[in-house]
């Protein structure tokens, strides 16, 4: 029997239903669901199966729930091999490493590594496929982390809050990422604080030619004017002085890593959690890449025509896919390129239309737009400028 272990039970359930075609049998050990079929189980942790603390007289901060490691060693007892497959990132291969160590308490059966950045069935299936081993170096740059923000956020949140005596809920976090980002918004608010604004004004009036209407804005050299409101006022007219054209070309933008994904996001109006729980939503249903990276350059494997077809038939991207294929769609590359995961991008499984609530469908819109503008053409705009003079201004 072998044995599969992943970060998540909906990892579990998604690579069980991918390689078993949809036909796995569920059972409950220890209240954990284990995906049972054709000599395969497969298993989600919920994280971190091991956890670092000060030793006990520091502390009684936390407590661990034994679940998940009680059945995974039940579960190695009866395998005759075990792949990891967790995320694929740092903190990923430490959980793997956890759980390969747990497994080592057991028994030695050869234990190997599938990598994927998607649940598309395709890549799955070739992770499963081409298995590797553990990266232990990574997983001790994730332990080392871990221990860094035990060490500066743990200590530093129980000294505060001791001191500060705010203990249960009302506790004061510090972390390594914490602290600097709270100096950055205390920067920022004091700045806002000693603005000193002014007050101005900015005059606007429909001009119309030939029963079309348009808006016009007023510009001015000097300050303080105070007629130029009455003058515009009460004009019917505007005499055109002068028409200037011009183009301007805007290059399309670079891949999506996860910082700039949430900026786009937060143009929609979510917030960074919501945008990436939102994302990991659509990563563990196989519709877009994992949205944890900081890469920008899409890697040289990835057969952008052939994932642009994928969308060919689609009701909304059709169109534009169909655009972007009769040129030549070549990716842009940003300046971060990491050999981990790619930059966020969908894959080529699409969900139906009934498939997405309207945060999933909004946030996946948002990340095929991307993907297809990173391989679109450079976008040429052109600028008319018309200067009309109104009322006394005339002349």
């Amino acid at each position: 029997m072998e044995l599969i272990v992943t970060e998540k039970e909906t990892a579990a359930q998604n690579i069980a239903e991918i390689l078993s075609g949809e036909s796995a049998d569920v059972e409950r050990r220890n209240g954990v669901n284990v995906y049972e079929w054709g000599g395969r189980r497969c298993v989600g942790l919920s994280g971190h199966v091991v956890e670092n603390d000060f030793p006990p007289e520091y502390g009684n901060w936390r407590d661990v729930e034994p679940v998940d490691v009680r059945t995974l060693r039940l579960l190695a007892r009866d395998a005759d091999g075990v792949i990891i497959a967790t995320d694929y990132d740092r903190e990923g291969e430490l959980i793997g490493k956890e759980a390969h160590d747990i497994v080592r308490e057991v028994t030695d059966v050869p234990i190997r590594r599938a990598r994927f950045s998607s649940f598309a069935e395709p890549e799955v299936r070739e992770a499963f496929d081409d298995l590797d081993d553990l990266d232990f170096d990574l997983a001790a740059a994730g332990e080392a982390r871990q221990e860094i923000d035990l060490v500066w956020g743990a200590a530093l949140t129980r000294f505060l809050s001791l001191a500060a005596k705010r203990m249960g809920s009302d506790f004061i976090s510090v972390g390594r990422v914490q602290s600097p980002t709270l100096k950055l918004i205390v920067d920022r608010e004091r700045e806002i604080e000693a603005f000193d604004p002014d007050d101005y004004w900015e005059l606007f009036c429909d001009l119309t030619k030939n029963e079309a209407t348009f808006e016009a804005r007023y510009f001015y050299n000097d300050e303080g004017n105070e007629t130029v409101y009455d003058d515009l006022r009460g004009a019917n007219t505007a005499a055109v002085e002068e028409i200037r054209r011009r183009t301007r070309t805007d290059d399309p933008p670079t891949p999506f890593n996860t910082t700039q994904y949430i900026r786009a996001a937060s143009s929609l109006g979510y917030s960074a959690q919501r945008a990436m729980s939102l994302a990991e939503t659509l990563y563990t249903a196989g519709y877009i890449t994992y949205p944890r990276t900081d890469n920008t350059v899409y890697p040289n494997d990835l057969d952008v025509e052939e994932l642009l077809g994928e969308f060919t038939d689609h009701p909304e991207f059709g169109d534009d896919a169909d655009a972007l294929l009769d040129g030549e769609p070549t990716p842009t590359e940003g300046d971060e390129e990491t050999t981990d995961h790619p930059p966020i991008h969908p894959t080529g499984e699409l969900p139906s239309a009934t498939e997405l609530g309207d945060d999933e469908r909004a946030v996946y819109e948002l990340v095929v737009r991307r993907f297809f503008a990173t391989v679109a053409e450079p976008a040429e705009w052109e600028h008319l400028r018309v200067t009309a003079a109104v009322g006394a201004s005339i002349g």
